[in-house]
């Protein structure tokens, strides 16, 4: 059995606020392997590998970093979904991937944290039970690393023009194909979901979502993969176990 670790449901609807283990998430259910969740808040740094969630455990083995965990799931488990894979593909989801988890997270990092909404505050188990003095640490210590990035210099007018631009070349790549890479789902769609579902259903003022939401693919394609695969247990209740 996989457990994978996380930080826990908040925000009404979301599993995890975290868009990476949403995408191991996604990926284990289209995947078809069997998996419980484990929450464990704020304690994660005491315990992940790498000081970052997500993190499966297999037959007593620890193994982090979304994209590491794939590939040992495929080694584990087959390759289900990239297997009939053309040099093509894997090129061109490999480039959607990198978009996304090195672009697109730091504009979703860049909203959150400042939100005058400040949804961060309300995410039980990680941040809802820091003391203000605290928690205005923690969101001091992620804007820092926001603005080193470059992102957190940008005007709102410029964030949401770079926010745009990915997004319009989502829907384009998109298309009218019920999949990144064509008839059948790939791994690169646990990725463009995970991102999608969280900013279309994002509980605060965001940009990101006013843009997505204009791309009517992109909200069926969101919608589509939610019905398929998360039509029952969305938030993963079911599958939780004791983090004790």
């Amino acid at each position: 059995m996989i457990t994978l670790f996380r930080f826990g449901p908040a925000w009404d609807t979301f599993g995890c606020v975290s868009q990476f283990v949403l995408k191991i998430e996604t990926y284990l259910r289209m995947a078809g392997i069997e998996f419980e969740t484990s929450s464990i808040g704020i304690a994660f740094a005491e315990t992940a590998p790498k000081g970052k969630l997500p993190y499966i455990e297999h037959s007593g083995t620890q193994i982090a970093d979304s994209s590491i965990i794939i590939d040992y799931l495929k080694e584990q488990f087959g390759d289900p979904l990239d297997g009939h894979l053309s040099a093509m593909d894997r090129a061109r989801g490999h480039v959607i991937k990198r978009m996304i988890e090195e672009h697109v997270w730091w504009l979703m990092a860049r909203e959150r944290w400042w939100s005058p909404e400040n949804p961060y505050r309300d995410t039980p188990g990680l941040l809802k039970e820091l003391d203000q003095a605290d928690f205005e640490e923690a969101r001091d210590d992620s804007q820092r690393k926001c603005i080193e990035h470059g992102v957190g210099a940008f005007t709102e007018d410029e964030l949401d023009r770079r926010g745009r631009e990915d997004l319009d070349a989502l829907a384009t790549l998109l298309g009218e194909q019920p999949y990144f890479l064509g008839d059948r789902p790939a791994s690169v769609d646990a990725t463009t979901y995970a991102f999608l579902w969280q900013i279309v259903n994002a509980p605060y003022a965001s940009r990101l979502k006013d843009a997505a939401l204009e791309h009517e693919n992109l909200v069926n394609y969101t919608q589509r993969m939610s019905t398929e695969w998360f039509a029952h247990d969305p938030m993963s209740l079911e599958r939780e176990v004791s983090s004790a």
